[in-house]
C-alpha cells in the first residue's frame, strides 16, 4: 500500500503544471451555459469559437463571468464579443453580423464586419491575447422605451480544413434612458391655428317696427277682423352709423294659407338707404273669413351691397294680430199674444252662432212687468256654425204698473255671449204680452150649466182673488217705494 500512494503522488508532480497552465487559457463555457464540448478522437481536430469570459476587453466595463452587459451612452449601444479559436480558420478571419428583431429600440441598418485575429490588450493593457474581438455600435431610435432588448451576433468562417463554421451568441442590451413603457402617454400639443384675417362687420339691418290696418270701410282702428284686406307696413333702419347701402330689395312671403297677396310683387326694391337711415315697405293681403284669430308673423328678407361691392343679407318677421268676430242670432219661440193671471208659460231660447269663432256662456234673461221668469236660460258655448236651445218658463202675476192688475205688457229679452278673451256682448228684443182676467168674458149665452162647473168656477174665482190681492200687493209695495 505504501509504494502504491507513492506511485499516485508522482504521477501528479509530474502532471500539475500541464493542468494549471490548461485552466489559464481562458477556454469557457458557450452563451447558453453548456460546457465546452471535448475533442472527438477523430483525424482532425474540430474548430470551434468560444467566448473569451475572463478578460476585459476594451469597452467592457466587466468581463462575461462577471456578467458583462453592453454600454448604453450618447444616442448608441456598444456590443463588444470577444471570441477564442481552437483550432485554426483559413485567412485568419471571420464574418461577423448583429441581428436584432425590429420594432425595437434599435435602428434599422446592416451591421456586419470581418473580424481578423489580431492581438489585444485585456485587464487595462497589463495582458495581451489573440482572438477575434466583434465590436458594434448599434444606433438607438430616438423614442425609444425602455427594458431588455435581445441582440443575436452570427458568425461565419471556414476553417483551414475547408469545414465551415457558423455559430450565434446572443447577448441582451438594457435601455434605461428610453421612455416608460407603463407610462401613460402625454397629449399631443395642439397645433397653433393660424391668426385668421381681422373680421371686417358689414352694416346690420333690422326690422324697427310694423303696423296692420284694416282697410274694410266699417272696420275698427286697430283691429283687424278675418276677412278684411289688411295693409301692412314694414319699418326697416340702417344700424351702421358710418356705412350706407346700396341696391336694396326687400321680399315678403305669406304667413299662411289664410293671406292672399294683393299688393303688384312679393319684392319691393329701396336702392340707397344712408347710414343710420330708415325705410317704408307696404304690402296688401286679403285675409280669409276662416283665419284663426291669433298672432301671424310674415317672414321679411332683404339684400343690399356696400362698401364697393360687398354684399349683405338678413331676414326677420312682421308681426300681424287678426281677430276673429262674434256674429250670433237669437230667436223667441213658443211666446203667446196673450195669458191668464196665474199661468205658467213656457218659452224657448234659440241661439246660432254665424261666425267661425267660439261663442262662450251663451245665455238669455226675461224681464217684464206682471211676468215672473224662473231664472236664466243658460245655452252654454258654442262652436262657429253651431245651433242651441233652452227652454225657460214663466209665471204670469198681475201688472203693477198700471191702474189695473189686466191689460198690455210689455217685456225685454237680453241675449248675452262672450268670446275667447272674456269680452262679454249683448243683444236685446221685445215683445208684447196681454195679461187677462181669469173670468171670462165671452161666455156664450146658448151654454148649458153643467153641474161640475160650480167647482170649476168657483176655483178660477179663486185663483182670481188671489191673483187679485197679490197685484194690490205688489202696487202697494211699489207706490210706498215711491
Amino acid at each position: 500500500m505504501r509504494y502504491i500512494f507513492a506511485f499516485i503522488m508522482a504521477v501528479l508532480l509530474v502532471f500539475a503544471p500541464g493542468v494549471l497552465a490548461l485552466a489559464e487559457e481562458g477556454e469557457d463555457l458557450q452563451p447558453d451555459s453548456a460546457a465546452e464540448p471535448s475533442p472527438e478522437p477523430t483525424a482532425k481536430e474540430q474548430t470551434l469559437l468560444y467566448i473569451d469570459n475572463r478578460s476585459l476587453y476594451e469597452h467592457m466595463d466587466r468581463t462575461y463571468s462577471q456578467g458583462y452587459r453592453p454600454t448604453v451612452k450618447g444616442g448608441a449601444a456598444t456590443v463588444v464579443l470577444p471570441l477564442l479559436c481552437r483550432g485554426e480558420l483559413r485567412d485568419n478571419s471571420l464574418r461577423a453580423r448583429a441581428v436584432f428583431d425590429p420594432g425595437g429600440p434599435f435602428a434599422a441598418k446592416n451591421y456586419e464586419q470581418t473580424v481578423e485575429l489580431k492581438e489585444h490588450k485585456v485587464n487595462g493593457g497589463k495582458q495581451k491575447t489573440a482572438g477575434y474581438c466583434a465590436i458594434f455600435t448599434l444606433e438607438l431610435e430616438k423614442d425609444r422605451l425602455n427594458g431588455s432588448y435581445p441582440v443575436t451576433i452570427n458568425v461565419s468562417g471556414t476553417d483551414i480544413h475547408g469545414a465551415e463554421i457558423q455559430q450565434d451568441f446572443t447577448l441582451f442590451v438594457s435601455i434605461t434612458d428610453g421612455k416608460d413603457p407603463n407610462a401613460t402617454p402625454a397629449p399631443e400639443p395642439a397645433p397653433t391655428p393660424e391668426p385668421e384675417p381681422p373680421v371686417v362687420l358689414g352694416p346690420k339691418v333690422l326690422i324697427e317696427s310694423c303696423t296692420a290696418i284694416s282697410l274694410e270701410e266699417d272696420g275698427e282702428p286697430g283691429t283687424v277682423n278675418a276677412g278684411d284686406r289688411v295693409r301692412v307696413t314694414v319699418t326697416l333702419v340702417n344700424t351702421s352709423g358710418s356705412q350706407g347701402l346700396e341696391n336694396m330689395a326687400v321680399t315678403a312671403a305669406s304667413p299662411g294659407e289664410g293671406f292672399s297677396l294683393l299688393s303688384p310683387s312679393e319684392s319691393v326694391y329701396v336702392g340707397d338707404l344712408a347710414a343710420g337711415g330708415r325705410t317704408q315697405v307696404v304690402y296688401d293681403y286679403q285675409v280669409s273669413p276662416e283665419t284663426a284669430a291669433g298672432q301671424y308673423a310674415i317672414p321679411i328678407s332683404y339684400d343690399f351691397a356696400y362698401n364697393k361691392g360687398e354684399t349683405g343679407s338678413g331676414s326677420g318677421s312682421a308681426r300681424v294680430n287678426i281677430s276673429q268676430p262674434l256674429e250670433m242670432e237669437f230667436s223667441l219661440g213658443r211666446m203667446p199674444g196673450e195669458a191668464v193671471v196665474s199661468d205658467v208659460i213656457e218659452v224657448n231660447i234659440q241661439a246660432i252662432n254665424l261666425s267661425h269663432a267660439k261663442a262662450y256662456n251663451v245665455r238669455a234673461a226675461i224681464e217684464g212687468d206682471g211676468l215672473l221668469p224662473s231664472g236664466t236660460a243658460f245655452i252654454g258655448d258654442l262652436e262657429g256654425g253651431a245651433m242651441g236651445e233652452k227652454p225657460l218658463e214663466i209665471t204670469i202675476t198681475g201688472l203693477t204698473e198700471s191702474e189695473t192688475p189686466y191689460g198690455p205688457t210689455g217685456g225685454t229679452v237680453t241675449y248675452l255671449y262672450e268670446d275667447r278673451d272674456g269680452a262679454e256682448f249683448t243683444q236685446t228684443e221685445s215683445f208684447t204680452l196681454d195679461v187677462k182676467s181669469p173670468f171670462s168674458e165671452n161666455k156664450p149665452a146658448d151654454e148649458k150649466e153643467d153641474p161640475g162647473q160650480f167647482w170649476i168656477v168657483l176655483g178660477a174665482v179663486g185663483a182670481a182673488v188671489l191673483g187679485l190681492l197679490g197685484a194690490l200687493i205688489w202696487k202697494g209695495a211699489r207706490r210706498r217705494k215711491a
